[in-house]
């Protein structure tokens, strides 16, 4: 009963991690879709979400629907075909509005457009963000975050041994603490031990025995205390200030993320990844600190499924722009045989994987 309560109760976050996640998911589609149009490459339906429609409207050549399942989306071009994109029936198509029939250089444009946006958008957002106050958070600069206790996990060592929110830990085991990046490498191997932490509580400093929770992450075990830090926003720049470090700090953030799949893949560490369902629960619960805190995870959202799409399997954009590349070498279309049973063999995986991790959040929230 408590998880229904909590879910009625928060519905209205849920509900704008949803308008958010599918935001992202439409910037991405309206990516391949504005490249279509430069090309003169006609664009049956538009969708954002999978399943039946729930609003759809005629404008032009195109269907634009909302559809039932929001995680994903399509645009429909003619002259590709592929599973799980509407009826399809201009798949064929073969003249001068078909995908089939143009450059090299524009079919890459268009399978890359949803990538484009992602990080166009990204790269707005954040310059916006640096114009406003961008929010101090672990992903951005973690060495500058003041560890001051903003949110205690529910059953964790802080909600046992008394930590309080607005709490300032200055210190562990008489070791000063001067961020939540050394807060973090001071722990991380203490778990199971006990450790005297300094707090600083009304202005007056304490001091508190607290044994730290050994948690599992993967093959490794690492210490944690079950705290969020509050959010701590910089000042705003000017226009050519917030323009230059939003872009370096897209930047670095594009490189941390792809390093981030390449460690994952390499390593095959996969307990922390999280499904749909949690994707909308980390978006929902950062719309709970403000509005700058929600723009700022949208930012890392839309560079993990720009990443994402590079990853050369069918049903993503990656795939699809192998398949195209080895086309413009063979000099002739792989044959439709090939192509749709590795599409299907592919989404009934995806289907697999998807159904798998949420599974594994619905067991997180319980």
């Amino acid at each position: 009963m408590a998880i229904i309560y909590s879910i009625i109760n928060n519905l209205p976050l849920i509900l704008i991690g949803i308008i958010g996640i599918g935001f992202v998911i439409g910037f991405h589609e309206l990516g391949h879709f504005v490249f279509c149009k430069i090309f003169r490459v006609k664009t049956p339906s538009f969708s954002i979400g999978f399943g039946p429609k729930l609003i759809s409207k005629q404008i032009g050549d195109t269907l634009f629907s909302i559809s039932a399942i929001p995680f994903g989306g399509y645009v429909e071009i003619a002259g590709i075909e592929e599973v799980g994109q509407g009826e399809q029936k201009e798949a064929k198509r073969q003249d001068d509005v078909s995908f089939t029939t143009k450059p090299y250089y524009q079919k890459l444009l268009i399978l890359s457009g949803g990538i484009i946006f992602n990080i166009l958008l990204s790269y707005f957002i954040m310059i916006l963000l640096f114009s406003v106050g961008v929010p101090k958070i672990p992903a951005l600069n973690a060495d500058s975050i003041i560890p001051v206790i903003g949110k205690i996990v529910s059953g964790s060592a802080a909600e046992k041994y008394n930590l309080e929110i607005n709490d300032t830990i200055l210190a562990i085991n008489h070791q000063n603490v001067a961020s939540s990046l050394e807060l973090h490498q001071l722990i991380k191997d203490m778990g199971g031990k006990e450790a005297v932490f300094s707090i600083k509580r009304n202005n007056q400093v304490i001091e508190k025995q607290v044994l730290i929770d050994a948690v599992q992450k993967g093959a490794q075990v690492v210490g944690q205390i079950g705290i969020q830090f509050a959010p701590v926003f910089e000042k705003p720049v000017g226009p050519i200030t917030a323009i230059t470090q939003g872009i370096n700090t897209v930047n670095k953030l594009l490189i941390k993320t792809f390093n981030q799949f390449k460690f994952l893949f390499k390593n095959k560490d996969y307990q922390s990844v999280g499904g749909p369902l949690m994707m909308i629960s980390e978006v929902s619960s950062s719309a709970k600190h403000g509005f700058r805190i929600f723009l700022l995870l949208l930012v890392l959202v839309n560079l993990n499924l720009a990443i994402l799409n590079l990853i050369p399997i069918p049903i993503l954009d990656g795939g699809q722009i192998l398949f195209t590349t080895i086309e413009a070498i063979i000099r002739r279309p792989i044959p439709e045989s090939i192509r749709i049973g590795i599409h299907y063999i592919c989404w009934i995986c995806a289907i697999a994987l998807t159904l798998y991790l949420s599974y594994k959040d619905i067991l997180k929230f319980f």
